[in-house]
């Protein structure tokens, strides 16, 4: 029996047809801006319960977020609103940080023994 008969190159690969214009992609969206991200992150970990007392992470969340803030209003870069969150949950856990210190501080029905603080619901 003979082989069969060859039609084109082997593979069955055909030449690509006439030249095909370039067409451009649509445009590299901007990176998101790690300040604000940054920012919001830390702002969200000052709301873990052991940071309550003492809000670190809420006082670099607001420092990261203005600095986000600062790289995103020229919109070369995103997370514009990632910043304004990071700086609003920020200065609210820092108020309430604050307040809670100052009724600790100002109290009748708290007492400092040393290096901590006994707050009581009476008068001992």
């Amino acid at each position: 029996m003979p082989p069969p008969p060859i039609s084109g190159p082997p593979g069955g690969f055909q030449p690509p047809p006439g030249y095909q214009p370039y067409a451009a992609g649509p445009p590299a969206q901007p990176n998101n801006s790690g300040m604000a991200v940054a920012g919001m992150v830390l702002s969200l970990v000052g709301l873990i319960p052991c940071f309550w007392v003492f809000q670190v992470p809420a006082l670099l969340g607001v420092v990261f977020g203005f600095l986000g803030l600062g790289q995103t209003k020229d919109g070369k870069q995103r997370g514009r609103g990632m910043a304004i969150a990071g700086v609003v949950i920020g200065v609210v856990l820092l108020v309430a940080c604050a307040a809670f210190w100052i009724w600790v501080s100002t109290s009748d029905h708290c007492i400092r023994d040393g290096s901590s603080f006994r707050c009581y619901s009476y008068n001992p």
